[in-house]
């Protein structure tokens, strides 16, 4: 209701009659609430316009409601006074009302229930033909009967309320149908408790049915509208009046017409949406049969989609109710509407997914059971007439065929093999010779079958023949190798064990035969099926049914010898290793019954935990493998070494984690103890050095280890790598260890337990730190500060200096690393405790203990401003903005002062490094503090933000112009400027006027098109915390209107071209591009330069008569009227001829690129093409910004007869003969035209052409 209000307050002043009524109204009526101090929220302004008397009549009320306001002032209420009782005065009031009503208590409306109804329901009548004044009435009496409790609708006046309701809803008016047709809808959505079913809902359903077979008869177009709300409301419909509406719904499509059928359809398909039809099976099944009855012929593009949607809907319905029944009437349904394929036509799709979803609801296990074991059941009909449809006839539709037999391969699911197997075999034979067309939808069905059936049923009946198709006639297949790495899942283990790992053996012997007989092309071939062959057992090892039979020792160990030896199959084997611990963990946590698990995957989840059992007897072998492995690979390529390997630890007893981890650390320390002396390389291809993979496979461990195990690497990481300057990268891992450890618990209390000596080991390592292990130093130190204990937090001051300077690191995480460390510190600070201040470096032990608190904190971080280089104070200061944006509500208000007094000083610096980031502080308080707080600052504020802007010459003219915005949104322009002084006053008049006219272009935008504002990209402002709340207040929101530097002389060229260039509010969000193009060829798109070429202005385009006269004017015309060309010119080529011919091959390229045409002349000028590009509006710019320029000089054109002009053709070149007249070639005159003597001389031409 506020924004609707304030909107309608903006339009005080619009073009529009009514909406300045409707403003004026608005404002009328807050006076009055003002000046009898009434509040203004819904039920004030409810009071003001309606209960301040009691009335009975909508005049009384209007001629009340204006007497009310007389109290306002006189002259803003002369216009309501002077047309009160009017329907533009009850139209205003009923507006408003429309906009309070929703937003009253659901108590007030029922108490007042009785004294506003006869009110609305006047003004329906009285005002019914007003589109305005009954849509807002009815706003009102949407919220006030939707309020009403059961004992209302007994009432005679409730029923009198809701019968006018039902009448417009079947209105003529399209807008207030509509509003009354939604109004129902709601009201009957929401029952007063504790009623299930709304008590008007019988008086709907009488009415409608009523209405309809009375509008049936004489007006079939109100039977359109009224089934328009009937599709709304059927799911409130009253069960008792199911079958009567079905009745007469069935009834409709008599009429022959086929909107009006068409919209009985879609009640149907509503009407089966709904949760809670009432049928009986026989009155359902028989409702079925008489909508199959009344199907449409296949070719209606009409009538026939919404006929497949009621189909769809109604089905599965029936199914909810009586799925052996509802089986058997689909077996009847389905050949009907699949012979509807077999036409041309455009609905195919919507016919596909009709059957696609009687297929997937409507056939039910027990067909599915009966049919493998009998023949000639309900469902052998449906797979019948879908393989039929995979013959010549169907040709035209086999997409669409190919479609429904993918939802029968999935609703079958295993026992597709043997159902489906000839459907399967017909779809092989179409692969051999696919088309484009339904190639991929093919592929899709055939991996369908591979899902469900497995690959085992059907490679039995699509075999791959790769070893013996010439020999035996078979047709090889290993187009199939694709499909089958993509679609397998949930299968048996044990053919890939038992077939296709010894397949991939004999191909492999193959491989080599044949490169040892130098046939390299068929050796890669066979390569190639052996890798297609193993790609395919990442599938086979997700969730496989026969783990526990299938995985033995002996397929493990053909899996290590496989990762060993074929270093591009190591992604795909040790994916498959990860599902068989996955996939099993996921079901394992599944919340599905065993059930529901046991028909989708055909495991338990009890067999799910035997399954990772069984693996965990693989686990610590397969870590050895891994082990060896990821030391031979690169860092680069260990991504999914390190996923798999911590998987395996999940399964991994303690016991032997801890043994393997013990492994690793003597590794380590003997590695550590004998250094390779080759130096590291930065080739990421070679493998890092033995101490550097010890130290990743020991943080992958980092979370399995027990309490003994982290504490022995901690240790050895602290007291051996933290200062280990000459190894940068293992010191960079040893802070990453430190920070695994803290994000775990046994780490955590590892950490806890040697806090003491963990603070001095960081202590020592600052000095030693690396560049890059500065990043994970900087979080270590964040995750080490939330740990330590509150009675001695003499670690903070310690580092609270290298926190300040990380903050202006190069990079961005460890700057962000380094913000978040300060935050931390500051929150330790908060919640209390001593900083023993005689433990910090430099200081004597005799300097008493702190007490920890957040002011104390802050005067810590602003020991930093009287730091020695700018670079210190500066980082200082935009650590003093984070911490006072994080903690400004617990810091006291003398702190705040004086915080704010500094920054004045550091705005006023010599140092851009240091005002640049005052100004951010600035920015950051104006932004979070409250406006008195600034206020006491403003005057001296302003003051440090000129003489900023001043002192550095405009350096920071564009972040100091968005303070004084956020100042002005703040306080007001009058309030700033009254503390500028006249000397600037210019500065805040320019952002004045700025805002001005985004205000008016945007409100013109809001006026132009409402469609416009509501498909425009919302900028919405997200509430922000932490870190990304910092980034908004200091780089967001930098200023509302147009960063410019533009004066306010350009604003006349501004102004001049807004109008005709205006484009609406979803248009400019659009950005243009374009291609100039300055010779006759396209461009072409691979040259370099081709990006110099793309504009985001419109290029203005050459005609052919300004190109002709661009290029005629390079050249020297002859006495004759003729082109020199090639013409020497004496005076023009003296001495200084070399020198232009030097600059020439300076200024060419300026020449031929340039959009602007120009080219430079003598001394360096530039001269305009002639034709060039609109010269005119660049001459008008530059004397708008010059006025010393000179005033160019228009050249004198001089008009002269041109003998045979008649004969010149309009469009096409040469000339043309004109009937009753001599040709033109023949009999052109060639004696001399002799003009008026001028200051030029005699113009002597032949051809009519002025000659200079």
């Amino acid at each position: 209701m506020e924004a609707k209000f304030t909107k309608i307050r903006t339009q005080i002043n619009s073009k529009l009659e009514n909406q300045k009524q409707y403003a004026g109204t608005l404002q009328a009526i807050e006076e009055a609430l003002v000046e009898q101090n009434a509040p203004l929220n819904p039920t004030g302004y409810f009071a003001a316009m309606v209960f301040m008397n009691e009335f009975v009549s909508l005049k009384r009320f209007a001629d009340f409601s204006l007497n009310v306001f007389i109290i306002s002032k006189k002259n803003q209420m002369a216009a309501l006074q002077s047309s009160h009782g009017s329907p533009q005065t009850r139209g205003c009031l009923l507006y408003l009302l429309d906009e309070v009503f929703p937003e009253l208590p659901a108590s007030v409306l029922r108490q007042k229930c009785a004294d506003v109804l006869p009110i609305l329901l006047a003004a329906l009548e009285e005002d019914s033909e007003d589109q305005p004044v009954a849509r807002s009435t009815i706003g009102c009496i949407e919220p006030l009967l939707i309020a009403q409790d059961v004992a209302f609708w007994n009432q005679s006046q409730a029923k009198k309320m809701y019968q006018a309701l039902l009448v417009m809803s079947v209105d003529a008016k399209p807008k207030s149908r509509k509003r009354a047709q939604d109004a129902v809808k709601h009201i009957l959505s929401r029952p007063p408790p504790p009623s299930v079913q709304h008590p008007a809902s019988n008086m709907t359903a009488e009415f409608t049915l009523r209405v309809l077979k009375e509008a049936t008869k004489n007006d079939q177009a109100a039977a359109q509208k009224l089934l328009a709300m009937l599709k709304t409301i059927v799911p409130y419909w009253p069960a008792s009046q199911f079958v009567t509406l079905c009745q007469m719904l069935l009834h409709l499509p008599k009429f022959n017409n086929a909107f009006l059928t068409q919209a009985s359809f879609e009640v149907f398909e509503s009407l089966f949406s709904a949760d809670n039809i009432s049928f009986d099976d026989e009155k359902f099944a028989q409702l079925l049969r008489s909508l199959c009855e009344l199907k449409p012929a296949g070719i209606d593009d009409r009538l026939l989609p919404t006929w497949l949607l009621v189909i769809t809907k109604a089905y599965p319905a029936f199914a909810r109710m009586n799925a052996d029944y509802c089986g058997a009437e689909v077996a009847n349904v389905f050949p009907v509407i699949f012979q509807d394929l077999e036409v041309a036509s455009n609905n195919h799709a919507i016919l596909a997914g009709c059957l696609s979803a009687l297929i997937q609801y409507c056939i039910t296990d027990k067909m599915i059971e009966e049919a493998q074991q009998a023949d000639n059941t309900l469902l052998h009909r449906i797979i019948a007439t879908v393989e039929n449809g995979l013959g010549i006839r169907y040709q035209h539709a086999w997409v669409h065929v190919l479609t429904i037999a993918q939802a029968l391969f999935r609703r079958l699911h295993r026992s597709a093999a043997p159902l489906l197997n000839q459907c399967l075999s017909l779809l092989g034979d179409l692969r051999l010779a696919a088309q484009e067309t339904y190639k991929e939808e093919l592929d899709k069905t055939l991996g369908a079958a591979i899902a469900t059936m497995g690959p085992e049923g059907f490679l039995n009946i699509l075999p791959l023949n790769l070893e013996s198709a010439a020999s035996t006639g078979g047709i090889g297949r290993a187009f199939l190798l694709p499909l089958l790495i993509k679609y397998t899942t949930n299968t048996s283990l044990s053919y890939f064990v038992n077939e296709l790992m010894p397949l991939g053996d004999r191909l492999t012997q193959k491989a080599e035969s044949f490169s040892s007989q130098q046939m390299e092309l068929q050796a890669k071939v066979y390569e190639t099926l052996v890798n297609q062959i193993w790609s395919m057992v990442t599938g086979f090892c997700d969730l496989p049914y026969d783990l526990r039979t299938a995985f033995d020792s002996t397929v493990a160990e053909r899996f290590s010898s496989v990762l060993y030896s074929q270093p591009d199959l190591r992604p795909t084997i040790s994916q498959a290793l990860q599902f068989l611990i996955q996939k099993n963990q996921s079901l394992v946590a599944s919340a599905a019954d065993d059930a529901d698990l046991q028909k989708a995957y055909g495991i338990t989840k009890t067999e799910a935990e035997l399954n990772l059992k069984h693996m965990g007897q693989f686990s610590v072998n397969f870590l050895a493998v891994f082990f060896n492995v990821y030391s031979q690979v690169p860092p680069m390529y260990r991504g999914f070494l390190g996923e798999v390997i911590k998987s395996y630890l999940q399964i991994t007893p303690v016991e032997e984690i801890n043994n393997t981890f013990k492994k690793v650390v003597n590794l380590l320390g003997e590695a550590l103890a004998n250094p390779d002396p080759t130096p590291v390389i930065n080739d990421p291809s070679v493998p890092p050095p033995m101490s550097h993979t010890m130290m990743d496979l020991a943080i992958i461990m980092i979370p399995f280890l027990d309490a003994p195990s982290a504490e022995l690497l901690f240790n050895g990481v602290t007291s051996a790598l933290l200062g280990k300057e000459d190894e940068p990268l293992l010191q960079k891992k040893a802070y990453k260890v430190i920070n695994h450890l803290s994000s775990c618990e046994i780490g955590v209390q590892v950490l806890q337990k040697n806090i003491e000596n963990l603070q001095n080991r960081v202590l020592e390592g600052t000095v030693t730190c690396a560049p890059s292990s500065k990043k994970d130093r900087v979080k270590a130190l964040g995750n080490i500060v939330r740990i330590l204990p509150s009675n001695d937090l003499h670690l903070i001051p310690s580092i609270l200096s290298e926190a300040v300077m990380a903050t202006k690191e190069v990079n961005e995480k460890t700057r962000g690393f380094a913000f978040n460390l300060l935050v931390e510190m500051g929150n330790k600070m908060r919640e209390g405790g001593t900083v023993v201040n005689s433990k910090i470096e430099g200081m004597d032990e005799s300097v008493p203990d702190a007490d920890a608190n957040i002011t104390e904190y802050f005067t810590m971080v602003t020991a930093g401003l009287a730091g020695s280089t700018a670079h210190m104070i500066s980082a200082t200061v935009t650590s003093l903005s984070r911490l006072f944006f994080e903690f400004k509500e617990s810091l006291p208000q003398p702190l705040l002062f004086e915080l704010m007094q500094t920054m004045e000083v550091f705005v006023n610096s010599n140092n851009r490094e240091i005002v640049k980031s005052a100004l951010g502080f600035v920015k950051v308080a104006i932004v979070t503090l409250d406006s008195t707080i600034i206020g006491q600052h403003l005057p001296q504020l302003i003051k440090s933000l000129l003489n900023c802007n001043k002192q550095h010459k405009s350096h920071f003219k564009s972040k100091v112009r968005h303070i004084f915005e956020r100042l002005i949104r703040s306080f007001g322009y009058d309030l700033v400027a009254e503390n500028v002084p006249e000397d600037d006053k210019k500065l805040v008049l320019n952002i004045k006027k700025r805002r001005d006219r985004s205000k008016r272009a945007k409100n013109a935008n809001r006026e132009e098109d409402d469609e416009d504002i509501e498909t425009a990209p919302r900028q919405a402002k997200v509430a922000k915390t932490g870190a990304d709340a910092y980034e908004e207040a200091v780089y967001g929101s930098e200023s509302e209107i147009e960063d410019s530097d533009e004066d306010d002389a350009m604003q006349g060229t501004r102004d001049s071209g807004r109008n005709a260039d205006r484009k609406t509010k979803k248009e400019r969000y659009v950005t243009e591009a374009y291609i100039r193009e300055d010779g006759d060829g396209p461009l072409d798109f691979l040259d370099r330069t081709a990006i110099s070429r793309i504009s985001s202005s419109k290029p203005q385009q050459r005609t052919l008569a300004q190109k002709a006269a661009s290029r005629a004017g390079a050249f020297r015309s002859g006495e004759d009227g003729k082109l020199v060309i090639n013409g020497s010119d004496n005076e023009a080529s003296g001495d200084e001829g070399a020198a232009e011919n030097n600059e020439a091959e300076n200024y060419y390229m300026q020449a031929q690129n340039s959009a602007d045409g120009f080219t430079r002349g003598q001394r360096n000028k530039i001269k305009w093409k002639k034709g060039g590009n609109d010269d005119s509006m660049f001459d008008d710019e530059m004397m708008e910004v010059d006025d010393k320029e000179k005033r160019v000089k228009k050249k004198i054109e001089r008009k002269m007869d041109v003998i045979g002009k008649e004969y010149r053709s309009k469009r096409a070149g040469g000339d043309v003969k004109i009937k009753g007249k001599a040709d033109p070639h023949a009999y052109v005159p060639l004696s001399k035209i002799t003009k008026k003597k001028g200051r030029h001389g005699p113009g002597v031409t032949f051809t009519g052409k002025y000659r200079k």
